[in-house]
């Protein structure tokens, strides 16, 4: 089996938050409230320096604003790990004359990640210090036990992109596949996986690969 890739686990991981940024940019987006903030800060900090940071931060504003520039960035990392996920299917796949057996679909899971994981955060209020503090605090504990979970295919933005999920085994696996009874998740995109055709395949980490007819 070839060398996991946790760069891409971990990038896919992350990105499965969009959704979540996409919601909190959009429930926290006041250009009225940013513009005054950030024109008070300007002259306050033209006036008494660094005192001008310590003011802002206090300021009720202050948490919705800085969510609300971070779920920007966010967005546009995920975008990015969308585009480099696409680039990375062009090349570096294994082709040894296998065939697999369809176990099953494990699509639900992206609801339940929804449920579990994106819907909790939605409901954080940020408008004080302490209760900003919370929200990251919530939000990197739950980053830091998913990265290291094996869950990390049930990523809502796959979905969204058209990603199929499923389970299967090996008919027939090439001599780098050490436990050939186990079942393994696929990720395909495009034309169905056909069972009797020979696939390709590039493995990401956790029994997971990109599965396509060969």
């Amino acid at each position: 089996m070839n060398t996991e890739n946790l760069i891409l686990k971990r990038s896919l991981t992350l990105q499965s938050f969009a959704p979540l940024f996409a919601l909190l940019a959009i429930k926290f987006f006041n250009p009225t409230k940013f513009w005054h903030l950030t024109v008070s800060f300007v002259k306050l900090f033209s006036d008494k320096g660094m005192v001008a940071v310590t003011t802002v931060v206090v300021n009720k504003n202050f948490g919705s604003f800085l969510i609300f520039v971070m779920s920007l960035i966010w967005l546009l990392v995920t975008f990015i790990v969308a585009i480099e996920f696409k680039e990375m299917q062009k090349s570096g796949f294994r082709s040894a004359g296998e065939k697999i057996l369809i176990v099953g679909s494990p699509n639900a899971g992206n609801g339940i990640f929804l449920v579990n994981y994106i819907l909790p955060l939605m409901i954080n209020d940020v408008s004080s210090v302490r209760k900003l503090l919370f929200f990251l605090l919530l939000l990197s504990t739950v980053i830091v036990v998913l990265i290291d979970s094996d869950t990390f295919y049930q990523n809502p933005v796959l979905s969204a992109m058209k990603y199929r999920t499923f389970t299967f085994k090996f008919v027939n696996p090439a001599s780098d596949i050490k436990h050939s009874n186990r079942v393994y998740v696929g990720i395909t995109h495009g034309v169905p996986i056909a069972e009797d055709a020979v696939i390709k395949r590039k493995y990401i980490s956790d029994g997971v690969f990109l599965v396509y007819n060969d």
